[in-house]
């Protein structure tokens, strides 16, 4: 059965030993595509796309629950002890890094680029020649690396914009959006995110 009709066939009313298997599926797809630490923790849910294989690397004990994106040439680097919890999305088409000790909530979405054109006549051609065109990569969007330091906390429903660091020990408040860079020990809320504030060192 190929790959697709596997996913197709545990999609819904999954019993528990059900989730097992799709989780060991999802194990040896993550083993394919990316290159992975001891200790990695996935769920069912769990997913990893790469239009090609050893661009993403997760280093040792961490939880990946969400969905890891590289397309083109992305990376997306992870270090040791990182949980990203479920239905947070982290889509690369430059380079996303991630360091160690960092908790990243639900419902997370951090992209290194728009997704689509900022143009009205590129977005207008790209609906008009059809859905499902190369039109539609994001490699033809405009992108920037961001960097997230260790031991950084992301709230819930927070989104993480192109081109953006986010310095060491920085908390994300939950439905933040960050445009700008994010200074060490700070905690950011609000639409667009801002400094709420100052943590001391612990």
């Amino acid at each position: 059965m190929s790959d697709r009709g596997l996913l197709e066939k545990f999609a819904t009313g999954l019993s528990f030993s059900q989730q097992r298997l799709k989780t060991q599926y999802k194990l040896i797809k993550y083993r394919r595509l990316a290159e992975i630490g001891e200790g990695l923790s996935l769920c069912a849910r769990s997913e990893c796309h790469a239009d090609k294989p050893g661009l993403i690397k997760i280093g040792s004990n961490c939880e990946i629950f969400g969905s890891l994106q590289s397309v083109g040439n992305g990376t997306i680097t992870i270090g040791n002890n990182t949980c990203i919890y479920e239905r947070s999305i982290v889509g690369s088409v430059s380079s996303v890094s991630i360091g160690s000790y960092v908790i990243i909530s639900n419902q997370v979405h951090i992209y290194d680029n728009n997704n689509h054109p900022t143009s009205r006549a590129l977005r207008h051609q790209m609906c008009e020649d059809g859905f499902h065109t190369d039109a539609w990569r994001w490699t033809h969007a405009a992108s920037s690396p961001i960097v997230i330091e260790d031991d950084v906390w992301i709230g819930e429903n927070a989104t993480i914009l192109k081109g953006v660091t986010i310095g060491a020990g920085a908390i994300v408040g939950c439905n933040a959006v960050v445009t700008k860079d994010v200074p060490s020990n700070t905690i950011v809320a609000g639409n667009p995110a801002r400094v709420v504030k100052v943590l001391l060192d612990e």
